[in-house]
């Protein structure tokens, strides 16, 4: 089976990449039986890129707003004390993290062929670990889905559990009793849960959904099959 790259190619989710493999990697370890010092090495790694493409990343962007409001005061301000530009306040680093050397993702990725070489390795573990790459979405042209009917809150929602192969997120359409479809929302992780009440309350109803990718701030490919359900009240 052709997989995509383990390793976000989006910023934004690296941090909880990193944050997950810090994470795991120790209670992986039970059954890895790699040496102790390694594994505590690579989760500072882990923990110390997390910090620095999350919170330290963040704070120099919203940062940037700020310091070229301070350019501009000081080539066009008015005023009669000294001009003093705006320190960056660093975040401190979490407790226990400790600064690293450079290469430290060259050092998680040659550790994460150690993990999966190790004769205790499965994928159930890679899955845990998060260095198992989604199935390739080239081999998916659609996203799937499932339909499962689940009462909560009084009344029956319908949880729609998918598989978005490698794209960032899923599209969801809908319509009951015959009705006009309707955007229901975009989904970045599985499942999405469709609470909406019933159009004609105590009358059950069909409902209908089909799904499309979504990637890149747009729509991509086609939709899937149409599956149906019916909720009750």
């Amino acid at each position: 089976m052709k997989r995509q790259p383990y390793f976000p190619r989006l910023v934004s989710e690296r941090p909880d990449w990193f944050a997950n493999f810090a994470t795991q990697l120790p209670i992986a370890n039970t059954t890895l039986a790699l040496p102790a010092p390694d594994v505590t090495a690579s989760v500072n790694d882990a923990r110390f890129c997390q910090y620095s493409c999350g919170a330290w990343l963040t704070g120099a962007r919203e940062f940037g707003p700020a310091a070229t409001a301070a350019i501009d005061g000081l080539f066009n301000g008015t005023g009669t004390d000294p001009f003093v530009l705006p320190p960056f306040t660093v975040p401190a680093l979490p407790v226990g993290v400790t600064a690293v050397l450079p290469g430290a993702l060259t050092r998680i990725s040659n550790f994460v062929q150690t993990i999966k070489a190790s004769p205790n390795y499965s994928e159930a573990i890679g899955l845990q670990l998060g260095i198992v790459g989604q199935e390739d979405a080239a081999q998916n042209p659609l996203p799937t889905f499932t339909l499962v009917v689940e009462r909560s809150g009084g009344c029956e929602c319908v949880k729609i559990v998918f598989k978005k192969y490698g794209r960032q997120g899923v599209i969801i359409f809908s319509r009951r009793g015959g009705g006009a479809w309707e955007m229901l929302g975009i989904d970045l992780a599985s499942p999405y849960n469709d609470e909406r009440p019933l159009l004609a309350a105590g009358q059950p109803e069909v409902r209908e959904y089909k799904l499309q990718f979504y990637d890149d701030a747009a729509p991509v490919g086609d939709f899937t099959p149409v599956q149906s359900v019916t909720v009750t009240p």
